[in-house]
């Protein structure tokens, strides 16, 4: 619910996608909003795809400070942002967008907080430092790109990337000297510190853990109690790759964290400042 008053000053932001409904991307936002007593509204945008550029034609003419972009739209965000307006190092590096400013001289800015978000989330949920830790990514898609680049950037030792589809990891890795793909998932977890999954393994849009959200994206036997496991799945809370680390004794940090620690990055983006994570985790729990 929104508590204070909207008029002709309130400056809108939104979440674009396709599916939104399932986001909490507004319950999230809109409690920072409040906190820090600013006048914003965020709400959630279906976009279909091959209407992204029209959205992004939206904004400028209608003055929409802000967008977040979830799937399938981030490497179309990035496109054509690069086309139209400015996109920063991560953009370049990785083809995928997950965050988008109206600047005040009119132009459209883009830039990917998934992947700090990822780091962020792990080093205030665990022990774990990203710096001179060995990685295993799952999945090799925007999520992923976003994850690799800031692993690196954090000084991680080495990043493994495991994926179906070799080809999709392989554009990915050709980028960093210390990131590669590897097949032998049971040597590389076994040789890690962390592993996150970038997959959509496990999700259920209704949140039921036994449902799809019982599927696991690696063998779960690979992981022992010396493991943080990042899932970036938030729907269940407790994916069943989650479930079954904590039964080993590993760390375990879940989608939700990631969620709120990028989110605060895009409020930074936005607004200047970070929300309060713990309060975005919060009201997000409340409406689970």
């Amino acid at each position: 619910m929104i508590n204070r008053t909207l008029d002709s000053s309130t400056r809108l932001a939104a979440i674009i996608g396709n599916p939104v409904a399932q986001s909490l991307s507004p319950i999230i936002h809109n409690a920072v909003f409040e906190s820090l007593k600013v006048n914003w509204l965020y709400l959630a945008f279906l976009v279909e795809s091959g209407k992204v550029r029209n959205a992004l034609d939206a904004m400028a003419v209608l003055g929409i400070a802000g967008y977040s972009v979830t799937m399938p739209h981030k490497n179309d965000v990035a496109k054509i942002v690069r086309e139209i307006g400015e996109v920063d190092e991560i953009v370049s590096a990785t083809n995928s967008a997950n965050t988008v400013m109206l600047q005040q001289n009119g132009t459209i800015f883009a830039t990917n907080t998934d992947g700090q978000g990822a780091c962020n989330a792990i080093e205030s949920s665990s022990t774990q430092k990203i710096a001179d830790s060995r990685v295993v990514v799952l999945g090799a898609g925007g999520t992923a790109s976003a994850v690799v680049f800031s692993l690196i950037k954090n000084g991680a030792a080495e990043v493994v990337i495991a994926n179906r589809t070799s080809a999709n990891a392989e554009q990915i890795a050709k980028n960093y000297k210390n990131c590669r793909v590897s097949s032998d998932i049971g040597r590389e977890v076994a040789d890690s510190h962390v592993i996150i999954n970038t997959t959509p393994i496990g999700f259920d849009p209704d949140g039921e853990p036994n449902a799809k959200g019982g599927l696991v994206p690696i063998d779960v036997s690979l992981i022992t109690a010396k493991h943080v496991v990042l899932d970036a799945v938030y729907r269940p809370l407790e994916t069943g790759l989650l479930r079954a680390a904590k039964k080993v004794g590993a760390q375990t940090v879940d989608g939700l964290e990631m969620l709120v620690h990028q989110a605060s990055l895009q409020q930074e983006v936005w607004l200047g400042k970070r929300g309060d994570t713990k309060l975005m985790r919060r009201v997000a729990l409340d409406h689970q």
